[in-house]
Order: C-alpha cells, then sequence, then structure tokens
C-alpha cells in the first residue's frame, strides 16, 4: 500500500507563484514525519492528499488500500469529530478500548466545549481511529498536550498498521514514531538559483537525526562550491598570468621593431616560429580555460545553500538582581502548591515541567506578582500561552507605532528567528488592512513578534510559557539556538523535553496528589 504524488501542481488564489510544482513522491506504510517552515506547505500538503483540496494538475493516488479511507486530523480541535458518539458508545470492542486507553469518559464526551486542548487532541485521534482508516494524517498533534497525554497518544499511534503521515515539531514524539522524513522548503529562499516553488528533501530517519543531516549536509555542500568557486579563481588568475606572458611572447616574436635590413635578427625569429615557441603559452592557456570550463561546471552543480544569521541579544541582560522566592504555599482555589525557596540568579535558566493542571502557570503568576511588588515587571518579558485578541492588537499597535529604524530592528530579530522575507515585507505594509495582518501573522508568527519587540528593551528575565506552541521547526531550532546563547535568567514553561535539554539547566518538576501540590528542585535536564 502507497501514496503516490505525480507531477502536482498548485497554487492558491491570491498566490503570484506555485506553491508545489511538477512535484512528485511517495509516501509508504508506517509513519512520516513532515517538516519544514511556516508557507512551505506542509498543511497544504496534507489537504491535498486527504482531497478537502483540489491540485491544479498532477495526481495523487491511493494503491492497494481497499476500502478504507483517509482521515486528516488538523491543528484544531474546537469542532466536535462527527462520529464521536457513534464512536465512543460502539459496539466495537476494540473501539471501546481505544477510547479506553486514551482515557477518555462519558462525562469528557458530555462537556467537550470546555475540555482543555490536550483532552479535545485524545478524542479527535481516539475518533479518527476508530474509523479504521487505512491513511492517517496529523497536523501537528502534540500542540498543547502535556508528556503523559503525548505518551497516551504515541502508543496508541505506534501500533497503527496503514500508511501515517504527520506534520510535527516535536521532536521526541516525532522520533518515536517516524522512520522517515520529508523536509519541505522553498528552494528559492534556500538555494542560490532555486526556483521559487516548495520541493523537499528525503530522509530515511527520524527528525533529530534528519535536522542534523540537513544541517551537516547544506554545510558541506556550501564548503564544497566555495572550495570550487576559489579554484576557477585561482585558475582564472593563472590564465591571465599566461594570456600577459603570452601577449609578450608575440611581442618578442614580432618583426615590427626590426629594421627590414637586419636579416639575422628576422631568422632567429622565424626560427622559434617554426619551432613552436611561440605556442607554448598560448597551448597552456587554452589547457587550462578547458579546466576552468570543467571545475566551475562542477561547481554551478552544487547547490549552494544560502546562509540566514539567527539569534538575538538583550540589552541589560548582564545587570539581573537575583530574585529570591521564600518558600511558601500559594493557593487557587482548593489546590494548594507547596514551593521550596529559590533564588533565580544570572545565568539560571528553568525547566518548569509537570502534567497540566499541576501548578506551573500558578508558580509563573506568582513569580511575576513577586517582580510586581518590587517594581521591577518592566524588566520582564512574559510570553503566555495563549494570546488574546486584545493582546494581539495591543502587540501589532506597538509594532506599528515604531520608528521606520526600529521596525528595521524587529523585523530583522524576526527573521532570525525563522520569518520569511516576503512576509515581513506584508507585515510592514498592512496596517491599512487589518484584515491582511490578520492573516499573516499566525500565532507563532506572534509570538516571535512579542519576543522581537521585547528584546529591544533592557530586560532582566525571560518568562516562556509554551514558546513553541504552533512554531514551524526552523522557527523552534533558531528560537532554541537564541535562548541558549542568552546569559540573563530565564523560567521556561514546555513538555518538549527536546527543546528543554538544549536550553535549560536546572529542573523544576511540579507534581501533584489530589488537591495538593508540591514542586522539587534539580540540577539533572528535563
Amino acid at each position: 500500500m502507497f501514496i503516490q504524488v505525480k507531477n502536482l501542481y498548485f497554487s492558491y488564489p491570491y498566490s503570484h507563484s506555485n506553491l508545489f510544482e511538477d512535484f512528485s513522491l511517495q509516501f509508504s506504510e508506517g509513519w512520516t514525519c513532515v517538516a519544514g517552515s511556516n508557507g512551505c506547505g506542509k498543511s497544504s500538503l496534507l489537504r491535498l492528499i486527504s482531497g478537502s483540496i483540489t491540485p491544479d494538475s498532477g495526481k495523487i493516488s491511493l494503491t492497494g488500500a481497499g476500502e478504507a479511507g483517509i482521515i486528516y486530523c488538523e491543528q484544531e480541535t474546537a469542532e466536535i469529530p462527527e462520529n464521536l458518539y457513534s464512536a465512543f458508545w460502539s459496539s466495537d470492542n476494540d473501539v471501546r478500548k481505544l477510547f479506553s486507553r486514551l482515557c477518555i469518559t462519558e462525562e469528557m464526551i458530555e462537556r467537550y466545549e470546555s475540555l482543555s486542548g490536550g483532552e479535545k487532541k485524545r478524542i479527535q485521534i481516539a475518533c479518527a481511529l476508530a474509523e479504521n482508516p487505512c491513511v492517517l494524517l496529523l497536523d501537528e498533534p502534540t500542540n498543547h498536550l502535556d508528556s503523559k497525554s503525548s505518551s497516551m497518544i504515541s502508543d496508541i499511534l505506534e501500533s497503527f498498521s496503514g500508511i501515517g503521515i504527520m506534520v510535527s515539531h516535536d521532536r521526541s514524539f516525532a522520533d518515536r514514531l517516524c522512520s522517515k522524513t520529508i523536509y519541505l522548503y522553498n528552494e528559492a529562499a534556500s538555494f542560490a538559483g532555486g526556483r521559487d516553488c516548495t520541493v523537499f528533501d528525503s530522509y530515511s530517519c527520524g527528525l533529530s537525526e534528519a535536522l542534523e543531516l540537513r544541517k551537516k549536509g547544506s554545510m558541506e555542500s556550501r564548503e564544497e562550491w566555495e572550495r570550487l568557486n576559489a579554484k576557477a579563481a585561482s585558475e582564472r588568475q593563472r590564465s591571465a598570468r599566461l594570456e600577459s606572458e603570452n601577449q609578450k611572447a608575440k611581442s618578442r616574436l614580432s618583426k615590427k621593431a626590426i629594421d627590414s635590413r637586419d636579416h639575422d635578427a628576422q631568422a632567429k625569429i622565424d626560427a622559434a616560429r617554426i619551432s613552436g615557441k611561440d605556442r607554448v603559452t598560448g597551448d597552456a592557456k587554452a589547457r587550462l580555460e578547458s579546466q576552468i570550463r570543467q571545475t566551475e561546471s562542477e561547481r554551478d552543480g552544487i547547490k549552494k545553500a544560502l546562509q540566514r544569521k539567527e539569534g538575538f541579544s538583550v540589552s541589560g541582560s548582564d545587570n539581573f538582581k537575583p530574585l529570591v522566592i521564600d518558600e511558601d504555599v500559594i493557593e487557587a482555589g482548593i489546590y494548594k502548591l507547596k514551593i521550596p525557596h529559590i533564588e533565580i540568579s544570572q545565568g539560571m535558566k528553568v525547566a518548569l515541567v509537570g502534567e497540566n493542571g499541576v501548578g506551573k502557570s500558578l508558580f509563573v503568576r506568582h513569580v511575576i506578582l513577586l517582580l510586581e511588588k518590587v517594581g521591577r515587571k518592566k524588566d520582564l518579558l512574559y510570553l503566555p500561552q495563549e494570546i488574546s485578541d486584545e493582546e494581539r492588537e495591543a502587540v501589532l499597535s506597538r509594532f506599528f507605532a515604531l520608528e521606520e529604524n526600529e521596525k528595521g530592528e524587529v523585523l530583522s530579530t524576526l527573521f532570525r528567528l525563522g520569518s520569511q522575507p516576503e512576509r515581513l515585507a506584508l507585515l510592514r505594509n498592512s496596517r491599512e488592512n487589518s484584515g491582511l495582518s490578520g492573516e499573516i501573522l499566525s500565532p507563532g508568527e506572534l509570538r516571535k513578534l512579542m519576543i522581537a519587540l521585547s528584546v529591544q528593551n533592557s530586560l532582566s528575565l525571560l518568562i516562556l510559557d509554551e514558546p513553541t506552541n504552533h512554531m514551524d521547526i526552523t522557527s523552534v531550532l533558531a528560537l532554541e539556538n537564541a535562548l541558549s546563547a542568552l546569559s540573563c535568567p530565564m523560567l521556561v514553561v514546555s513538555h518538549d523535553r527536546t527543546f528543554l535539554r538544549k536550553i535549560t539547566n536546572v529542573c523544576m518538576l511540579f507534581e501533584k496528589e489530589g488537591n495538593q501540590g508540591q514542586v522539587t528542585i534539580s540540577s539533572e535536564p528535563a
């Protein structure tokens, strides 16, 4: 059983270029991860395979599937799955076990609208699997999932026997399930002289290894291009020297400056011409010109990877006065969380880990309140997990109110965090059309804009609540590299263990039993 995508062409009505152009690839049984930057067509590819959108030309065929169908689980979970009730109360024992393994109860079914994002995602995937599809398409399945939910879902998906395709930036989750990775990218944005459409590289491994191979391959191809380019330049210099020597030789063999009556001198020149001495440098130059053409042909056959600057600096980040948090019990309704004494000092990068509902956000609010009491809130960058429409408009208003040079600095930081130049140009010019700004500023882009705006000021402490949610893998890696290079202290709430291991050096583990919670601190990786 396999999916064949052949000679696919597709573009959106508002686009001036094709998203996919003569695009062909094949998916076989097992799990494949599809990764790449925002806008490269990951979700579009899943929708094309599912049939929810139609290609302009080309063919997508499913071979060897029988009557089984294709199920597409999109990122959003607001809509109740159509088969929720029939699946949950199914007479099929395997389906009932499926809901049980994902800890889905009747009470959850009855209050679907009030469930957390992670709970809705478990239900969405259970309902999809209940249909026994031959092809399962998942778009960012781990957004909002805690480690327990993520583990439950990966346990279930591991036993899926059909063709599984997931779009994901969660390296731990993807690595566990996927034995193949397809990395999509705009060729013109990645390589000199590339086409303005999406192409792909294929790797027979999980996402983490694929990213390492891609990074290594880009570096090696660029180094080889530079080596051959330098070789061609050196050969052209040698050719120029031979040309100069050739001109001098021709000048020496010229009779123009010799007296017509000096027969001996004319005879010597004739003898030199006959012996071929005047052709030595000319022949050497001809051979070298052939070598230059060969070297340049080899060079031009290599894709020259374009380099993107990454990272950002935070002004005033070396002047952090330690923040002392005393041992305390903080409350939210009937829930009580016991926190130990902790001193947040320069260079501390603290991972806040634990299941949803154990009090991580409660602790974050406690820290922010302490900063407010001592008049230090202005030195804080707080990136919340959910950003309201009002906050979104406030962030956009801050950006549009900047002077042009300040806008340029913010856009430069956004670029270094993985945003594409054409999207930045639209953002710069979209004030007159608020609908457009809302359209181009995805949740991931909004998070990056908040970071880019905040780092223009002096900051002492960064508090980031699920910063990688809605971000593509390019942005996650850029943010990861930037945060790991910063010296200012930070508190990071995340379920992405790979991300936390790269940027943090202290772990705060949140656990609860009933209405009581506690926090333990460790220097072990998250």
